[in-house]
């Protein structure tokens, strides 16, 4: 769950970088109808890719040699879902994290009083 996000926008800077074509290679017309397709599948309703590739020179994750469909509204909404999901995942371990020191704390506790008055009773008898 926590790399989901991060997976989704790493699978979609590969995706958009498809688009790069080496030299030599005959130019495709490309457009960003299926990168908009899966983006809208994850951020349903949002508008922040562009209809043909830009230049991406303001990217700081989705950096690519040639033309991008990424955009830095894009980039942004990955951000904060991966930031979300890294925090939720962290809350989820978190809590069971203290979970468990706390049954073990009690049982310590348990442990260590039935101990002591084992301890106590013992010195009382002799």
């Amino acid at each position: 769950m926590v790399f989901q996000a991060a997976h989704g926008a790493l699978l979609l800077c590969v995706f958009l970088q498809l688009f790069y074509l080496p030299v030599g290679q005959s130019p495709v017309l490309p457009n960003c109808h299926e990168v908009r397709a899966s983006f809208q599948t994850l951020h349903p309703g949002s508008r922040w890719v562009p209809d043909s590739p830009v230049s991406g020179a303001d990217l700081q994750v989705c950096q690519t040699k040639g033309p991008t469909c990424c955009s830095k509204k894009m980039e942004e909404r990955y951000q904060v879902a991966a930031r979300h999901n890294m925090e939720s995942g962290l809350q989820a371990v978190s809590a069971q994290l203290k979970r468990l020191i706390i049954q073990n704390a009690a049982i310590f506790q348990v442990y260590t009083v039935s101990f002591i008055e084992d301890r106590n009773y013992e010195c009382e008898v002799s």
